[in-house]
């Protein structure tokens, strides 16, 4: 038996998508700019979105909160402090979307998405979004996108130390250090933070109420090492452990006062390369990865049903060495391999295991000075998932774009491509429990996405509008197969179009602004609803004024109406408008913040399946900051 918590998850991420489903420099964290992603991921006519955490530095923010700052990205909140929070792009589904860590797979093969309050931003650089199709890029399930998380440089020696207090007796400490001793260098972080959680609610009825057993704590630690042999050789080592005790209150109404659940990962990579590899034209590099996830959840008294204790272990590894070509006639060959394999340890699930061989290759081409750039690529997936039985399938990931550039100032971008995503385990193992179960027989949605645009960019001045569309076959959704039973089944099709767009300004060095607004239009073709769980329109607004050593942040966010299921005028969160405000102050390495979230105290807002949100919150961070 697996968790009641997992059960509703899987049931509404997927019909949750039908769509699938501050210093001076503060918001050059949010400019729309070319990601320099490290192949696979090297793809210069994507849409994509670079968070520098650098500007944000001594504020309190999850990497939730800082990844919905992206055009076209929607997160979706199960609960405030410490709990579930997943990531759509251009209204994908959390399965839809590949996050990574400096290259390595974070999703897990059971499905669900990555649980972004499993990321502390301790150690993150920036985060990199690629928005629209991906699986060219990524492989399997990045029909929205890939988030790519970049860790601090080890070569960049800093100390940082920092400790946070607010509402809901919340605490965490961050500390962080970096050094480079001759051709050795390293980075050490470590993050620990906790929450009772508790926060009162407006109930669906008018009523005042509590949140309760919200209360979470975790623990991370990164330690990562990089040798430069100054030959052309270097070897990086990289090791992130996590680990997560939380209550899982359930859906807002109907609260589960003992659920826990208790999340570990431990993720090791090993990065070689060598530049001038056989010839001077050629770069090498070879990625070995590991990564193991430990989930325990346990009911004893469940709404429904019997009580709930189960454990699921999951094992992924593999190896990714790539091979750049730095051709003749101006053109950049890129040749890589993947091998990867999932294993999951669940009897519930008897086990199943997932072995995935890669092909990729790509090219940039430029013409007329660099004016004109081509970039065709294509991937080659074959996978073979084991049960009681062996299936192989494959998938096939073409991808071409283009960039003009009349100006070094404007850029035009488009481009068009397919992919794919392979059924989770739990989609294809879920255990039997009579209302619920999983099918063997799912074959893999596919999407075919088609983006343009235009980006203005200027040291005061950065400006993207694009229009996006895509279209999605045999989409996977748990539906009714009977009044009492619950299945996940290729249900049909979907079509999403919508326009992003954002503005960075800085007319004086003491201001500035940023603006981003999403449109999303996308619709279920056999009832033509809405997606469920995405916002037709969302805009987020962010000010930065600063006056040595002071500085005075403010930010809005406005979320449309979220459509709670799947059919024709299906009911809806109320629209909501909330506003966060904030001050720095700098003396020396010291620095002090005071902010206030949801200002106005609305106790209506309400997120994903109408999970109650916190109201007017306070945070207080103190520490120190030494950069050489």
């Amino acid at each position: 038996m697996i968790r009641l918590f997992v059960i509703l998850i899987l049931i509404l991420q997927s019909t949750s998508v039908y769509s699938q489903e501050n210093g001076t420099e503060t918001l050059e964290t949010v400019v729309v700019e070319d990601t320099p992603i490290e192949p696979p991921l090297n793809y210069p006519s994507a849409f994509s979105t670079v968070i520098e955490l650098e500007s944000f530095k001594g504020e309190y923010n999850t990497a939730a909160e800082l990844l919905s700052f992206s055009p076209g990205v929607v997160v979706r909140d199960f609960g405030g402090p410490g709990q579930l929070k997943t990531l759509s792009i251009r209204g994908s589904s959390n399965d839809q979307v590949v996050i990574l860590l400096d290259g390595v797979r974070l999703n897990s093969p059971i499905g669900g998405g990555v649980d972004l309050s499993t990321i502390p931003v301790g150690y993150v650089d920036r985060f990199e979004v690629i928005r629209g199709g991906a699986s060219a890029l990524a492989g399997s399930d990045a029909i929205g996108g890939v988030v790519n998380i970049v860790t601090k440089r080890s070569d960049k020696p800093f100390t940082f130390g920092s400790a946070t207090y607010g509402s809901f007796e919340t605490f965490g400490i961050n500390l962080g250090r970096a050094q480079k001793i001759g051709k050795f260098s390293y980075l050490v972080s470590f993050a620990h933070a906790q929450s009772e959680g508790d926060f009162e609610f407006k109930s669906v009825n008018g009523l005042d109420a509590k949140r309760i057993n919200n209360d979470f704590h975790s623990e991370s630690f990164l330690l990562k090492t990089d040798y430069d042999f100054e030959n052309g050789w270097k070897v990086g080592l990289l090791n992130e452990f996590f680990y997560d005790d939380r209550g899982v209150p359930g859906l807002g109404e109907f609260q589960q006062p003992n659920a826990n659940q208790k999340d570990l990962r431990n993720l090791t990579s090993v990065n070689i390369s060598k530049e001038r590899f056989i010839n001077p034209e050629l770069d090498l590099n070879v990625l070995i990865f590991n990564r193991y996830d430990n989930l325990e959840f346990k009911n004893p008294t469940p709404t429904v049903g019997v009580p709930i204790d189960t454990l699921s272990k999951t094992y992924s590894f593999g190896i990714n060495p790539k091979l750049t070509w730095f051709a003749p006639y101006n053109q950049i060959f890129t040749f890589a391999t993947e091998l990867r394999g999932d294993i999951l340890k669940n009897e519930d699930f008897d086990n199943p295991e997932r072995f995935t061989y890669s092909a990729y290759m790509s090219d940039e081409i430029s013409f007329f000075d660099e004016k004109l750039l081509i970039n065709p690529l294509v991937r080659f997936d074959l996978y073979s998932t084991r049960e009681n039985e062996t299936t192989t399938d494959t998938g096939f990931s073409p991808k071409l774009g283009v960039i003009y550039s009349p100006k070094k100032y404007l850029s035009f971008k488009s481009n068009i491509g397919r992919s794919f995503r392979a059924p989770s385990f739990g989609e294809l193992f879920f255990p039997e429990e009579g209302f619920i179960s999983g099918n063997p027989n799912l074959k893999p949605e596919t999407s075919y996405d088609f983006d343009v645009g235009v980006l203005l960019s200027h040291p005061r001045f950065a400006f993207e509008l694009n229009y996006f569309r895509s279209h999605i076959d045999d989409l996977i959704l748990f539906v009714f197969v009977s009044a009492i039973r619950i299945e996940p089944l290729n249900v049909g099709e979907v079509n999403e179009q919508g326009v992003e767009t954002s503005l960075v300004v800085r007319p004086f060095d003491f201001l500035e602004l940023f603006a981003g607004y999403t449109f999303l239009d996308g619709e279920l073709e056999d009832t033509g609803a809405q997606l469920p769980g995405r916002p037709r329109n969302k805009f987020d607004l962010r000010a930065v004024l600063t006056y040595d050593p002071l500085a005075l942040f403010f930010e809005t966010h406005y979320v449309d109406e979220i459509p709670l299921s799947a059919f024709p005028n299906a009911k809806t969160t109320d629209a909501r408008t909330t506003y966060d405000i904030g001050a720095k102050a700098r003396w020396k390495k010291l620095f002090l913040t005071f902010e206030i979230k949801n200002l106005l105290n609305d106790l209506d807002v309400r997120d994903a399946l109408d999970f109650p949100l916190p109201g007017r919150t306070f945070f207080i961070t103190a520490g120190v900051n030494y950069d050489q």
